[in-house]
Order: C-alpha cells, then sequence, then structure tokens
C-alpha cells in the first residue's frame, strides 16, 4: 500500500512540508535553531496521532536527513550541489510522516 500522499500546491503553502520548505530555502543562519524549527514541524505533523513505529521511523529518518543538510550548509555553503538530494530526501520523509498521520487520523 502506498501511504505517500500526493499534497496539493495550495496545501502545501500551509502544511508542515511548506514550512519545512520555506525554512530550508531562508538559508538559517543557526543550523541549531533550524533543527529545534524541524523537530517543531515533525511534532505538529504527529500531534493528533497515535504512535506507530513506523511513523516514529520516518520521522527519525527525517531529522536524520535534515540534520545533514544543515550540516552541509554550514560546512560547503549554500550553494553545494549535494543540497538538491537532501531536501528530495527531507521532503520524502516529511511526506510520509505527514501521510501516515493522515492515514491515522
Amino acid at each position: 500500500m502506498n501511504m505517500i500522499a500526493t499534497i496539493s500546491g495550495a496545501a502545501a503553502r500551509e502544511s508542515v512540508f511548506g514550512r519545512l520548505h520555506a525554512l530550508i530555502a531562508s538559508r538559517p543562519a543557526s543550523p541549531d535553531a533550524a533543527r529545534v524549527e524541524a523537530r517543531q514541524l515533525i511534532s505538529m505533523a504527529m500531534a493528533d496521532t497515535w504512535q506507530a513505529d513506523s511513523l516514529w521511523g520516518a520521522a527519525d529518518a527525517f531529522h536524520v536527513h535534515f540534520d545533514f543538510t544543515m550540516q552541509t550548509i554550514e560546512i560547503n555553503g549554500a550553494d553545494d550541489p549535494s543540497l538538491r538530494i537532501l531536501r528530495t530526501k527531507c521532503r520524502f520523509y516529511l511526506d510520509q510522516v505527514e501521510a501516515l498521520c493522515q492515514s491515522m487520523n
């Protein structure tokens, strides 16, 4: 079963993913502050659901990729070509979290 939900353009701007996209695009000055906000986004996505192993696994994978994205920006700058792949992976895992949350409600 495919647990990935497609998010429409209007919904994406207001969704957790939209906020993540804005966070990454803003090139945060403080990677630690960005990590805190990213964790808050995940908490918001999980707020109304029961705890499932798959949900926490997707959330953990998101955090790992987001942290690596922030480290890459910190070390190599925002123009690093590998950031495109890392942003895609962040989006994938956040989409998974959001889809799992929606399927549990």
